[in-house]
Formats: structure tokens, C-alpha cells, sequence
């Protein structure tokens, strides 16, 4: 009788001890820091929000703005068309995939090389290619933010450069993105470290990605996109993949995205399972099943996350469908919330709402990291301090800002 209560005993306890391990390691990691001036990250699943610093700021969006460019071109059906390279578009300053009037590539690689060196050029290129101009283009971008449920974003141009009335806010841009990595070929193009770009006539150029992320050998990174102005300050959408369970993370404004971008994303991935971030098949992307959030995470989420009110939101989408029912994409679009914006530079009255937004009509310019237009050209890029990009498509030199007034307005 005694060695039978011995044996129970003993296996209570390992019960107990296996419970208490398996909530410890469900627990997530303590709150992540940032620099930036907002910031956003959110389970890609079903766009809930898990963290966020000011998510719903507007800011200017920079050269992020190209991921909306990609989606619309991705979508046009005019993927294998060949490129409209007109003055206009050669003439955007000051990252530049080195486009030349004349030239003969298909809008699927010029976009390929768009999304690398986040080329201003290609990104003008693009629009006029697909729309005939760019405030057409502009329209088909406006109404994608629409109907994905970005509410708070307004484009006026597809690269991304400084404008009154362009701009976004961490949440949104997340949500976009969410979106675009859903698609198979964005998702391979944005994971590419380099790429030897084609053209008609079956010569190629050398391409490098300007994001030092997805080259840092972060488990699962595979993205996204880049972006620096005067205005946006250092840019960053930053995802990364484990299993079935993608993690999307953005930063506007932040001087320290290549810190921040691993940690937040860890961050993210800490509140599921080791079991839930295992490689299986892929399911369709048509159809998600929402991972199951135990009642300690919960607990535990509600008790140390300031952002309650976004995190409350995605805990409650999520625990619709703890029986493991499925939700379509289109279900989980996010409502429209109440503007409130803080002050920024400027506020202007936009003409169709009575939103205050953010403007700043100065010229400054995308300057993504590294950019290498030499076609045929294997050398690799070299990552400044200020992650600041040099056009070298030509063999001419560029006169310092301080000798050449006319290019006192750009930032390289």
C-alpha cells in the first residue's frame, strides 16, 4: 500500500513539473524596446496586432510605399509586358536601378530589381507601365489600401519620396504587407539577397537587396523592404517565417531597425509552441487556421502588453476559433478607427476629409542602402554607417551637395 502512494505521488509531481514547464515555455519574452518613432508588429495570420509603439501614427512611409507598388503591378496581369521607360521615369532622383530610355525588360524584372535597390526609377516605370501615369497608378494603390483595410494611408506617387498627402502609419503598412507576402512570387522576390536581373536582349545586371536584415541569419527571415528620407528618417518592414506562423514587423524613424527588427520578431514568435513553429506543408493562403492561445499566455499578454486595447482585438479573433475553425483572409480585415493624429511639422486639411495629416513638401529623397546598377557586376555591396545608397549606374561624377546647389535638396 505504501509503495503503491510512493508511485502516485512521484507521478503527480512529474505531472505537476510538466505543467509548470510547459507554461514557462509558452510565456513570452518581456516587452521589446524601440527607437523608433512608431512602430508596429503583428501575427500575419490574421493581422493581429501583438505589439505596438504608437502604431497608429501617421508618418511618411518612404520607400516601404514600393511594397503597395508591387502588389498593384503583381495584380495587372501585365507581368511579362515590356517596361515603359519614359523621361519622366529616368529622371527620378536619387535611387535609381539605373534605367536608360530604350531599354528592353519585362515589368516582371524590372519590379524584381525594384524591390532589391529600391530604384525610384523602376518604381515610376512601374506605374506608367500599368496605369499610363503616375496619379492613375496612385488611384489603383488608394483603393488596395481601401480594401485591405488601411484606413489610415494615402499615396500620391509609387516610390515613396516626400509629398504632401503621401503617407501611412506602422499599422497600416503591416497590414499591406501581410497581404503582399501572401503572394507567392513577392514573397520570393523580397527574399532574395541578390538577383541577376534580365533583359529582352539576354544581357543581365547584378542586383543586391538593401536589406541588411535578411542577410543577418535570423531564423526564418525572408523580407521585406527598406526605406530612408529626410522626412521618414531609417525605414524598416522586416518578416520572418517559422513553420506556418509568419511574424511581420515595421519601424518608421528608428536609427536602430537592424537591432530592433530580430528582437520584436522574437518576440512575436515567443507566444506560440515550439510544436505550432515546426516546418510542415503549406496550407492555402485563401485559407488560415488560427493557432490556439492558451489561457496563460492570455493572462499573461493582457497583463504586461501597454497596447491592450490592439492585443485584446487580436486575443478575441483568435479565441473565436479555439475549435480550430477556419477564417477567410477577407474576415479579418480590420474596422476603421477614430483619427486622431498627433502633430507632426505640419497640418494641413486634407480636401476630401477633415483628417489633420502630416506634411512636408520638401524634396527629400529615398536613399536606400547600397544600391548597385553595373550590369554584370558581381561586387557586393558595402553597408555604410548611415545606410545611405550611391547611384553608380554611370560613369560620370556627382558633384558634392556643398559644389553643386542643385543637388543641395537630396540626401545621399
Amino acid at each position: 500500500m505504501l509503495m503503491f502512494l510512493e508511485k502516485k505521488i512521484s507521478a503527480l509531481l512529474i505531472s505537476f513539473m510538466l505543467i509548470f514547464s510547459a507554461m514557462a515555455a509558452a510565456a513570452p519574452l518581456p516587452n521589446p524596446d524601440t527607437g523608433a518613432v512608431s512602430a508596429c508588429l503583428i501575427d500575419a495570420d490574421d493581422n493581429g496586432v501583438l505589439y505596438g509603439k504608437d502604431e497608429d501614427r501617421i508618418m511618411p512611409p518612404a520607400s516601404t510605399t514600393k511594397i503597395m507598388t508591387a502588389i498593384i503591378a503583381l495584380e495587372s496581369g501585365k507581368l511579362d509586358e515590356p517596361l515603359v521607360i519614359s523621361r519622366n521615369a529616368v529622371n527620378t532622383e536619387p535611387s535609381s536601378l539605373g534605367l536608360r530610355m530604350g531599354d528592353q525588360i519585362t515589368l516582371r524584372e524590372a519590379l524584381a530589381g525594384m524591390l532589391l535597390v529600391s530604384g525610384n526609377d523602376a518604381a515610376v516605370a512601374v506605374a506608367e507601365t500599368v496605369a499610363g501615369s503616375v496619379p492613375e497608378f496612385a488611384k489603383m494603390m488608394n483603393d488596395k489600401a481601401q480594401e485591405l483595410g488601411a484606413y489610415r494611408t494615402h499615396f500620391v506617387n509609387p516610390h515613396g519620396l516626400t509629398a504632401q498627402g503621401h503617407y501611412s502609419t506602422a499599422h497600416d503598412m503591416a497590414i499591406i504587407a501581410s497581404y503582399a507576402m501572401k503572394n507567392p512570387l513577392f514573397r520570393e522576390m523580397v527574399g532574395r539577397t541578390s538577383y541577376n536581373m534580365k533583359y529582352m536582349d539576354g544581357s543581365t545586371k547584378y542586383v543586391t537587396t538593401t536589406n541588411r536584415f535578411l542577410k543577418s541569419g535570423f531564423p526564418g527571415a525572408n523580407g521585406i523592404k527598406t526605406g530612408f528620407t529626410n522626412a521618414a528618417g531609417d525605414c524598416l518592414v522586416a518578416s520572418a517565417t517559422r513553420g506556418l506562423k509568419t511574424m511581420i514587423a515595421v519601424f518608421y524613424n528608428d536609427d536602430y531597425r537592424w537591432d530592433d527588427a530580430p528582437a520584436w520578431l522574437e518576440f512575436g514568435f515567443s507566444f506560440y509552441d515550439a510544436s505550432e513553429l515546426q516546418d510542415r506543408t503549406v496550407v492555402k493562403p485563401s485559407t488560415i487556421k488560427l493557432n490556439k492561445i492558451t489561457e496563460q499566455r492570455i493572462k499573461y499578454s493582457r497583463e504586461t502588453n501597454k497596447n491592450l486595447a490592439a492585443l485584446d482585438a487580436a486575443i478575441a479573433s483568435k479565441a473565436k476559433n479555439l475549435n480550430g475553425e477556419t477564417v477567410n483572409d477577407a474576415d479579418v480585415v480590420q474596422q476603421p478607427v477614430e483619427e486622431k493624429v498627433e502633430k507632426q511639422e505640419t497640418k494641413v486639411k486634407d480636401t476630401n476629409t477633415t483628417k489633420k495629416i502630416v506634411t512636408n513638401t520638401e524634396a527629400s529623397n529615398d536613399v536606400d542602402d547600397n544600391i548597385n546598377n553595373g550590369r554584370n557586376n558581381n561586387e557586393e555591396n558595402v553597408e555604410t554607417a548611415s545606410d545611405v545608397a550611391t547611384d553608380v549606374s554611370t560613369s560620370e561624377t556627382t558633384a558634392p551637395e556643398e559644389t553643386n546647389p542643385l543637388l543641395a535638396q537630396y540626401v545621399y
